[in-house]
């Protein structure tokens, strides 16, 4: 039986706010307008409420989510240190991976996304219990399968006269797994859990070019192609990374993907901060993704990605959290609002900047493409997927109510958020997550938290020995010139 949302505030695109009817039929937008009065249709007054399209999380780190609020004042590459230990990364068991992604992932349905591109790094028993937890909360899911195969320490700057000569040998025994490896894995996984129209997907992640041989990056391109998957990949998020590409490669990290046949617009950048413009011209001819981390990219000083740049180049941007230890949260209202309001701090003609219209159009369009589905996520037209949030606008945000566009996009709250719809499901319905027992999970994750972080005390003291060594190496990375300035200066 369709369902009709009757006399809503609908998000019409471009800014525009109407009251009409929404008509859900077969998991789809089947009418926006004014809908007939037949009796085989149920009806939903929403005339308290706002209904726009669900925002999409762009990137996500659900294997982060032990680590909310665990470290501060570390630049990624010492913090990776400890999010990410070098040589000891305890494992964890299917129960307690799907509990730590029930987290991340109510977390986003009660800040109004219906999607997530969950960057995941870890072994292939992982996925069974992701997808089982993406699936028991209705929520829609690209997995993205994190991957490298360069040793540790031949992907950072490093003072190697500050390591001890057991802990050099250490990691250059620490072998990742092969290209050919990966790719096994990915094939199962498009066979196990590839279903786009059921809410899961699967996607190539290389780490990073710096992290990655172009045996891999070729055949991850290669590999995506085959199987039509897209392809997320963390280019170009701190200035160490600008000279690393630098050194290996004596080109930028873009060129050398470039002439490895690897840009296409199946690619999402994540981050994209130190592209020199002439990296933006290749990324909009090749009609690649830049996916901006407003708020991780402020927390490890990355810098300040060129947005509004990007977005005059004709580049297409979306909008992600990334992970729970680099955002301290998933909360897409947060980075929505940050996103609205960080370049309004650059000494440019202030009808440059960005504002709550294109804020709110990465958050959803820009976040369509970056999730692999332009036609079906990002807006409440027919034919769209089903997938929407009823903002109440007698709660505090929408009071007085001036416009519903700015109010969303610079001071909405997960206090607003009434119902979320995924694929004509409420996945949260009246203030309540529906899939799952909330109030158990949460329990849960309180009592075996602290266990399963202190699990990594051995990989955090590695970290620690490493710190010096890596530290003098950012140093010296941050007096680099790499043709370009991301960051503001006192």
């Amino acid at each position: 039986m369709p369902l009709v949302l009757r006399n809503g505030l609908v998000d019409l695109g471009g800014g525009r706010f109407e009251r009409a009817d929404v008509t859900i039929e077969g998991g789809r937008v089947a009418a926006v307008g004014v809908s007939d009065d037949s009796s085989q249709s149920e009806v939903l007054d929403c005339s308290r409420f706002a209904v726009v399209p669900g925002m999409v999380d762009a990137h996500a780190h659900s294997n982060e989510n032990w680590f909310r609020g665990m470290w501060d004042n570390l630049p990624l590459e010492p913090w990776m240190l400890f999010s990410y230990p070098v040589l000891v990364a305890p494992s964890q068991s299917a129960d307690e991976i799907y509990l730590r992604t029930l987290l991340g992932g109510i977390e986003l349905l009660r800040s109004g996304a219906t999607t997530v591109v969950d960057f995941l790094y870890d072994d292939e028993q992982a996925l069974e219990p992701v997808v089982r937890a993406y699936r028991d909360l209705g929520l829609r899911a690209l997995i993205a399968i994190g991957m490298g195969d360069r040793a540790y320490h031949e992907t950072v700057v490093l003072d190697e006269g500050l390591v001890s000569r057991e802990l050099i040998d250490r990691l250059e025994r620490e072998k990742p797994p092969s290209w050919d490896e990966w790719a096994n894995v990915t094939r199962r996984a498009v066979e196990r859990f590839h279903r786009p129209d059921e809410g899961i997907s699967i996607c190539l992640a290389p780490s990073g070019p710096q992290r990655c041989t172009d045996e891999m990056l070729a055949g991850s391109a290669a590999l995506a192609h085959e199987f039509d998957l897209m392809i997320h990949i963390h280019v170009l998020e701190t200035r160490m990374q600008a000279v690393s590409g630098r050194r290996m490669y004596g080109r930028t990290l873009p060129e050398h993907m470039d002439a490895l046949g690897f840009l296409s617009p199946r690619v999402c950048f994540e981050h994209g901060i130190w592209l020199t413009p002439s990296d933006m011209e290749l990324v909009r001819d090749r009609g690649v993704t830049v996916v901006h981390n407003p708020v991780s990219n402020m927390k490890l000083g990355s810098g300040i990605a060129a947005v509004p740049e990007l977005l005059g180049h004709g580049v297409n941007v979306a909008l992600g959290t990334d992970g729970m230890c680099s955002n301290d949260g998933n909360d897409m209202f947060a980075t929505l609002k940050t996103a609205a309001l960080l370049h309004k701090l650059w000494e440019t003609d202030y009808e440059q900047w960005l504002g709550a219209e294109e804020a709110w159009s990465i958050a959803t369009a820009g976040g369509a493409v970056a999730a692999g589905d332009r036609d079906g996520l990002g807006s409440l037209e027919p034919g769209r997927r089903a997938d929407l949030v009823l903002l109440d606008l007698e709660s505090l945000v929408f009071t007085p109510l001036n416009d519903p566009l700015r109010q969303l996009a610079l001071g909405s709250t997960t206090l607003a958020v009434s119902s979320v719809m995924v694929g004509g499901e409420w996945r949260v319905r009246d203030g309540r997550v529906t899939g799952v027992d909330e109030a158990a999970a949460l329990a849960d994750a309180r009592a075996r938290g602290p266990e399963i972080v202190a699990r990594h005390d051995e990989g955090f003291a590695v970290g620690q020995e490493l710190l010096a060594s890596l530290r003098a190496g950012w140093l010296e990375a941050m007096r680099t010139d790499v043709g370009v300035e991301r960051k503001l200066r006192p």
